[in-house]
């Protein structure tokens, strides 16, 4: 049984977590990073600020993204409209305790439970709850006193503890930024061949766009970058076409497989309702192998946030670089700092993608959770 669709249970379990912050905020832990400790003192609280993410364009990586702790972005710079330039700069943040934002969460749960307490309801409160969890988590990304203080604990004789070229905040932001842009080119790539290729008149292309998928994995990522660089140079994009050409295969084969699967006696009896093919694609096909579909889109998406970590060596930034650095210096604090946000930002896309895929599947085809 899944205890958050019960009304007020997430809500209560919103309550707790704001009230451990809110203890938790009383607590302080010790930094030991020089530079850190001329940034934020000689101690700092256990919990954090808000950290919100910013989305923007670029000419370079199409996607620009940022991070921020200051609650004024969310004014549209309203706040700053009377201060000068000068001024805004050097305006400190307009923070906001962790503890208040999950307070917040409880009652948008609670009223969200109010809201639809006569019909169930199954798009707004997990979307709700999934960008809840991720504000959480990408906080913690942004408070460097707790990984300071983390890794202090696992590595206490280690004269390096955070990786001081970047903050891990600005780190993260560079490898979600490599995801969800070659996640975006994959999935639009992998659909379109996947479908393409089970219809009729393309179905003898399958073969071949099966085994070229497939070849996308059997070689290593690293020389799929170090091959894409000479060709069109360092940086981003080589980073992504390894992305793309790695991550392909679960999405391909998922909609292969969730196509063919559909049941035949279905599509002739949409036939017999003189029903159009574009029709039966989008109105039968396509909702019925949708759970399958998901499935490949969130295993690709898990495969690109590990793969990620590889651009760091063709400078396209991310968590990969406080691993390769640690392992160029034997810096181990580096090295496992990088990991362990890698893997927390994969179990947390993980989980979105999940209650993104509860959502798009049809009520009929739906499996408790």
């Amino acid at each position: 049984m899944n205890w958050t669709r019960v009304p007020g249970v997430a809500s209560i379990l919103w309550l707790t977590l704001a009230a451990s912050l809110f203890v938790l905020q009383t607590v302080t832990v010790p930094v030991t990073d020089p530079e850190l400790r001329e940034a934020v003192g000689t101690t700092a609280s256990f919990t954090p600020d808000v950290w919100l993410p910013l989305f923007g364009l670029s000419n370079q990586t199409v996607l620009d993204m940022q991070a921020s702790n200051d609650m004024r972005v969310l004014t549209f710079g309203l706040l700053d409209a009377e201060a000068d330039a000068d001024e805004a700069i050097a305006a400190p943040a307009v923070s906001v305790s962790l503890g208040w934002f999950a307070l917040l969460m409880a009652a948008l749960e609670a009223f969200l439970a109010w809201a639809f307490r006569h019909r169930e309801e199954k798009l707004v409160r997990p979307l709700v709850r999934a960008a809840g969890i991720f504000v959480v988590i990408w906080s913690f990304y942004g408070h460097e006193p707790f990984w300071d203080w983390m890794l202090r604990g696992l590595f206490p004789t280690s004269p390096d503890l955070l990786y001081n070229s970047n903050t891990l905040i600005s780190l993260a932001s560079q490898h979600l930024e490599l995801v969800l842009v070659s996640s975006v080119l994959t999935i639009t790539i992998g659909l379109t061949l996947g479908i393409a290729v089970t219809r009729s008149n393309l179905r003898e292309f399958l073969p071949l766009v099966s085994d070229t998928v497939n070849s996308g994995q059997t070689i290593p990522t690293l020389a799929i970058i170090a091959i894409m660089a000479p060709i069109i140079g360092f940086g981003f994009w080589p980073a992504i076409v390894a992305l793309i050409l790695y991550g392909l295969l679960p999405i391909v084969r998922n909609t292969i497989v969730g196509l063919e699967g559909v049941d035949p006696a279905m599509i002739d009896a949409a036939k017999g309702m003189g029903m159009t093919p574009a029709q039966i694609l989008w109105q039968i096909e396509i909702p019925s192998a949708s759970s399958i579909i998901l499935a490949g889109v969130r295993t690709s998406v898990v495969i690109n946030v590990g793969t990620a970590a590889l651009g760091a060596y063709v400078g396209s930034g991310g968590l990969g670089n406080p691993i390769a650095s640690g392992l160029n210096q034997s810096i181990n604090p580096w090295v496992l700092l990088g990991a362990l946000a890698a893997a927390l930002l994969a179990i947390l896309l993980d989980y979105i993608l999940g209650r993104v895929e509860y959502v798009m599947t049809p009520k009929g085809l739906q499996i408790e959770q």
